[in-house]
């Protein structure tokens, strides 16, 4: 029988929980290694309306992206996600600025593929993939592009010059837009930019696209699925469906 270890193992392997950023907190953070898993539930993040999924599903184990702890604990009230995992026995694994870096199915390289991007080169240290698009286009086509592609409700982006080099920094990858120069990229595809990094990305005519957290990321429980389930078999690994996009557009 499958143990929540046996999976957490074979996560290590592939996106090891070295690479995360010092600040980050992955692994098994809630649960017990030594339980039987039948059943696993992939999601972005660890919500009350996903636990409900989870055992409405059936599943012992969560999978997900976000952790579901980042700081220090004082409690864990009854109205808490953590709660509801613990009454449920359902043991969560988060892998998070690992799974960002991780070669081949990881976030980024996920979203790279999702934007059909070749000749892709993974920046592991800078959290960037860089491809080039297959034909050249303008800002407002390529922001169209991206829209349709990763499934928005809408985009944020800046003009730039034409488009033919792309990177993709997912989730919070503002921080790129200055490092754009550097690899010669023509347009940078992220979660969320900061006002001055628009107003970088304007100064020097690049384009930078804000396709959502969200949907930047929830793209990897696909490739995540599909990599858990050439290794176990017989477990049967489900996508939530209470996930969504927490941001709604007027």
């Amino acid at each position: 029988m499958i143990t929540t270890k046996d999976i957490l193992d074979f996560l290590d392997c592939n996106a090891p929980i070295s690479d995360a950023c010092e600040w980050d907190n992955c692994g098994l953070l809630c649960g017990d290694k030594t339980q039987k898993v039948k059943k696993v539930m992939l999601c972005l993040d660890i919500t009350k309306a996903v636990v409900k999924d989870a055992i409405d599903s059936g599943c012992e184990l969560i999978i997900s992206h976000h952790p579901v702890i980042f700081s220090p604990l004082r409690s864990i009230e009854k109205s808490s996600v953590l709660y509801d995992l613990i009454k449920a026995d359902i043991s969560a694994i988060c892998m998070h600025t690992n799974l960002d870096i991780a070669q081949d199915f990881g976030v980024n390289e996920t979203l790279a593929k999702a934007l059909s991007l070749n000749n892709t080169v993974l920046y592991k240290d800078d959290f960037l993939c860089v491809g080039k698009l297959q034909n050249p286009m303008d800002s407002e086509s390529f922001a169209n592009y991206v829209k349709k592609h990763l499934n928005c409700k809408g985009v944020r982006y800046t003009n730039g010059s034409d488009i033919s080099t792309v990177a993709v920094s997912s989730g919070a990858g503002s921080d790129a837009v200055e490092k754009m120069l550097n690899y010669n990229i023509d347009a940078l595809v992220t979660g969320e930019i900061k006002h001055h990094h628009f107003l970088y990305a304007n100064e020097h005519s690049l384009c930078v696209v804000e396709a959502g957290h969200f949907n930047t990321e929830v793209i990897v429980t696909d490739s995540l699925k599909a990599l858990l389930k050439s290794r176990f078999s017989d477990i049967e690994f489900v996508k939530s469906k209470a996930e969504c996009d927490p941001v709604s557009f007027a």
